[in-house]
């Protein structure tokens, strides 16, 4: 009976470890979440990752950024697709994409690796909205 007591715990415990992995969550765009009026072209992105394991660390990415939910939602990167970037960096990754337009909601994920070369799921989606990047994109005129 007590062999069956720690057979059941060992089990209990290493189903879930291998469901742990890491987590990427907590994505921002210039240090804000969701933020309306972008004006540079090339935006930083960050995100964080959670693992329940010790000891785990992030080593690689990749960043979806998508013109529309819907794309993002079949993990196409119709803005950007950065592919598998081997590193730990999850702060300040530079937006390399197609340069959105005026206006233009950009939604995105990110999925990361684990030190075992696990890929963790996507992530929620999150977005940033492009605002006037100079003079010229404002149109208004005086009253």
């Amino acid at each position: 009976m007590k062999n069956r007591m720690y057979l059941s715990m060992l089990l209990c415990v290493l189903a879930g470890m291998s469901a742990a992995g890491v987590v990427p969550g907590r994505l921002r765009c210039e240090l804000r979440d969701n933020p309306l009026g972008i004006n540079t072209a090339k935006p930083r992105l960050t995100w964080e990752m959670t693992s329940e394991q010790r000891g785990q660390v992030q080593t690689a990415w990749q960043v979806l950024a998508a013109a529309s939910a819907e794309a993002l939602g079949q993990d196409k990167g119709d803005l950007w697709d950065s592919g598998k970037r081997q590193g730990s960096q999850a702060a300040g990754i530079v937006y390399d994409g197609k340069a959105p337009a005026l206006g233009q909601r950009c939604y995105w994920k990110v999925r990361i690796w684990d030190r075992d070369g696990k890929a963790s799921d996507w992530s929620e989606a999150a977005w940033w909205e492009m605002g006037p990047r100079s003079e010229n994109d404002w149109q208004a005129k005086w009253i």
